[in-house]
């Protein structure tokens, strides 16, 4: 494909993606009961959800092509001239002990705060450039989404043994 190509090829595979867990995954693979009370509940919801913002965040890598300078960033990968940072590797490696972590941390601090925690510690692993940022989606999203499930929807979230959430 041409390297100006207005059309983003990313883009189209998130679309296709979207549109096939919609169409064909959803319907064909996930079977929903009648008699749900609350519709977050249902198991084509999430995956319905899932589905659609596949398809948005295509049509905004599509959008991008349109109204994007083509060198709007450099690669932060790289130091510029083409050479990987040092520590790559390295960062990789702590990414993948980050998620042992998180399998083995959840049982002893509960979802919410190892959530939490490794929100932080990845975003210091990433060298987020808005650490404050960061460090408040850490604190709220975690809790936001707690009061959804636990709150409003009825799902049980996993609790620690320390410290309980209400």
């Amino acid at each position: 494909m041409m390297q100006n190509s207005r059309i983003s090829p990313l883009g189209l595979v998130f679309i296709g993606f979207g549109a096939f867990i919609l169409l064909v995954a959803i319907p064909y693979a996930v079977t929903s009961p009648s008699n749900v009370q609350k519709i977050v509940l249902a198991p084509t919801f999430w995956p319905t959800i899932i589905g659609w913002i596949i398809i948005g965040l295509g049509a905004i890598l599509m959008a991008m092509r349109f109204f994007v300078p083509a060198d709007w960033s450099s690669n932060d990968a790289d130091a510029g001239d083409g050479t990987p940072l040092p520590g790559g590797w390295l960062r990789l490696a702590a990414a993948g002990a980050l998620m042992v972590a998180l399998v083995y941390v959840t049982p002893i601090l509960g979802l919410v705060w190892t959530a939490m925690l490794c929100f932080v510690a990845l975003s210091l692993l990433v060298k987020s450039s808005r650490p404050v940022v960061s460090l408040i989606v850490a604190i709220a999203l975690p809790l936001a989404l707690y009061v959804f499930f636990h709150h409003a929807a009825g799902v049980a979230v996993p609790q620690g043994e320390f410290i309980r959430l209400p």
